[in-house]
């Protein structure tokens, strides 16, 4: 029997789950707070520009997610604001860009998801049992710095040795360094550990292609992956699968 010492989770319909239209709220929350910005400092624009310009960022994004390669916050805000007008980073101090930044990134807090059924007992069964506990998140418009604040508001953060977000470390998931990254820090190799997750090519697949077991939750409609080396759709069963492997 392969012995099993750590246990990595992904973050998104594994542990948390957005609310219906929450990520449209969020979105229109960031849209504002840099319209307002940039107007009360005398540049003055409308929101239709600067959501045209959120809108160009994420096709940028999605082009970017694609290739496995991600990108910091800082880069994300850089390019929403160069859309709105070329000369506007020139115009912003050093001071604007951060404050602008911290907006954009803090905003989800306003509409945070929910943790899902059973989350917080299922990373506290698992951690009783002595397997040492990462996190592989790819993240979208919020960097890991915050999802790290809702996570604690959340009370899980403290169930994790390792957090580790793509927009800090550049490459997401199924990609290998987001894996073996966090397996470093956890000091395993890849067989003595398992990754919990949905997506069937960047949790599963991934994770097997580094040498980790994986076992799927299905949640979200997402379709059952065949390479899993198990799969629930409760949270309530995983210490027993894990236990299992």
């Amino acid at each position: 029997m392969r012995h099993i010492a750590a246990v990595t989770f992904d973050l998104w319909d594994t542990l948390i789950q957005e609310h219906p239209g929450g990520s449209d709220k969020v979105a229109a929350l960031r849209i504002d707070r840099i319209c307002k910005y940039l107007n009360d400092k005398g540049m003055v624009h409308t929101k239709g520009e600067v959501a045209t310009a959120y809108r160009k960022s994420g096709d940028f994004l999605e082009m970017t997610w694609s290739k496995r390669r991600d990108m910091p916050v800082r880069d994300q805000v850089l390019f929403i604001l160069a859309s709105v007008d070329s000369r506007l980073t020139g115009k912003l101090s050093e001071q604007d860009l951060q404050n602008i930044e911290k907006a954009y990134s803090y905003s989800i807090l306003d509409h945070p998801p929910a943790l899902l059924p059973g989350a917080k007992e299922a990373l506290k069964a698992v951690r009783s049992r002595g397997y040492r506990l990462g996190l592989i998140s790819n993240t979208g418009r919020t960097p890991g710095t915050v999802l790290r604040v809702l996570m604690g508001n959340m009370g899980i953060l403290e169930y994790f040795d390792a957090t580790t977000f793509s927009n800090e470390i550049l490459v997401r998931k199924p990609s290998q360094g987001a894996f073996t990254v966090t397996l470093e820090k956890l000091k395993v190799v890849p067989k003595a550990a398992v990754h919990v997750g949905d997506d069937p090519e960047s949790d599963i697949a991934g994770a097997k292609r580094v040498g980790m077991r994986a076992v799927q939750i299905i949640s979200n409609g997402m379709r059952p992956s065949a390479s899993a080396d198990d799969s629930t759709t409760s949270l309530d069963e995983l210490l027993r699968l894990i236990e299992n492997l």
